[in-house]
Formats: structure tokens, sequence, C-alpha cells
């Protein structure tokens, strides 16, 4: 057994000097009464009572820990740059409610699916910005992406999915799995078509992931980001804790001490 915070064992020399010193409760004899009043034990036993539940606190402040060794994980290493089509075609409603709305709903299941890969997401419209940071932290990423000011959105006829592209390759650490959802196909990367029938001018793709209803197409993102993805390997210590067996046995000790009454 170890402990990971074995400083806190110290506490333990004070309280054994009070206990050599003097063996009588360190509070004033009314008090004492009141919070004993008609229990059983006798001034010495219940003082070693109190004195025994203070160990433990003591001892679960060091928190104990039992160590099985180390397990090797495997996590990835390479950003997922997610670039986000904003332009005005986005708006299009061949798929539903809007392929803008669609697209965010397909990342929150695309997340869903991830192994704790970061994830960075570049608004593209005909001037592409980084909405946030590489971070595994999904839930805030589809929040920003559901609370964006959409009075900024949707400006621009065409978006210059290349331009975001190469604002990803400036900003963010490689290496980079790019992902673009959108109507029009970039340069690199994956593309996942969110064109269904053609709109405000623009045709349809024959290319890429197209959008579906059902999850298939997720998956197939998903594979596809398995593959391409570079991935780092820790060791991570796996240990069992131990210090809320000796934080309970010491609230035990403490409420037959303080409430335990004669029948």
């Amino acid at each position: 057994m170890e402990f990971l915070n074995p400083s806190a064992l110290f506490l333990l020399l004070g309280c054994l000097v009070i206990f050599i010193k003097n063996k009588n409760l360190p509070f004033k004899k009314e008090i004492l009464e009141k919070i004993t009043k008609q229990v059983s034990f006798t001034k010495k036993k219940r003082f070693f009572i109190y004195f025994l539940a203070y160990v433990f606190l003591v001892l679960a402040l060091a928190r104990p820990v039992i160590t099985h060794g180390y397990t090797t994980v495997k996590l990835p290493k390479s950003t997922v740059a997610v670039i986000l089509d904003a332009s005005a075609p986005m708006k299009c409603k061949d798929i539903y409610p809007t392929r803008y709305e669609g697209a965010v709903e397909k990342l929150k299941v695309l997340f869903s699916k991830l192994n704790l890969q970061n994830v960075s997401v570049i608004i593209s419209d005909n001037n592409p910005y980084l909405l946030n940071p590489p971070s595994n932290d999904y839930a805030s990423i589809i929040y920003l992406l559901k609370h964006i000011n959409k009075n900024y959105l949707f400006t621009s006829p065409v978006s210059n999915i290349n331009k975001a592209i190469d604002t990803a390759k400036k900003t963010l650490k490689k290496p980079l799995i790019f992902l673009t959802l959108s109507y029009t196909k970039p340069k690199t990367g994956i593309f996942y078509n969110l064109a269904k029938k053609p709109c405000m001018g623009y045709g349809v793709e024959n290319s890429g992931i197209k959008f579906s209803y059902s999850n298939e197409d997720i998956n197939k993102i998903v594979s596809i980001l398995k593959e391409k993805a570079k991935s780092k390997t820790i060791k991570i210590l796996d240990k069992t804790e131990l210090f809320y067996y000796f934080l309970i046995l010491a609230l035990i000790l403490i409420f037959i001490a303080t409430f335990w009454r004669k029948k």
C-alpha cells in the first residue's frame, strides 16, 4: 500500500502528543456533558474512540492506494480539423431542417463515436475563422455550434473552403486530418457531401461521402479517421483508492462515540 499524500501523516504526531499528555477530551466539561448525555461509554473509552476516528481521518487524507502496475493505453495523436461550410447555400432545405443544422447534428453523432480525439472547428464563409482550439470536450463544441450568432453566417454566396484549409494549416499543430462538411469538394481531406438537390445555382457533387439520415455516412467517416489517425502510447498507473474505507470507519466511530445512548 502506498500514500499519495504522505505529508498528511505528520498530523498523527500532534495527536500522539496530546494522547500521551492528556487522556481527557480537549473541551470543557459542560460541552462534554451536553454532547455525551446518557452515553454509556466512560470518558476514557469515548476519548479512545474519538482518537481512533481521528487516526482514520488522517489516513483518509493521506489517500492510501493499492497499485496494480501500469496499463498501456493508445491515444489519438492527430487533430481533426472540421471545416464547416457557412455560406448562403447551407441554408438550403434539401436536408432537413437545413444543410447547416443537419451538419451540426451529424457532428454530434460523429463526436459520440470518437475516442478522445482532439477536434477543432473552422467556420468557413468568405473569411473563415477558428471556432475552437483543439479539444475533446465535444459537448462544449456542439454548444458553441448551436449558439453561434447566425446573423454573421450565410452572408457569402460561396464558401472559400480551400482558404479555410490553409487557415487551419497555419493555425493548428500537425498532424491534421481534414473533414469538410459542404456542398463543394475541397482540395484535400475527407469530403462530407451535404448537397442532395441543386440549390442557389449549385449542382450536386457526385464525390465524397453523401449525407444519409441513417448513421451509415458517419460510420464511414469514423472508419476513415481511424485509418488516417496517428496514435501515441502512454502508460497509466492502475491503482485502487482506499481513502473512502477509512473515511467511512471514522464517521461510524464518531457517530458511535457521540450519539450512542443507553437503552
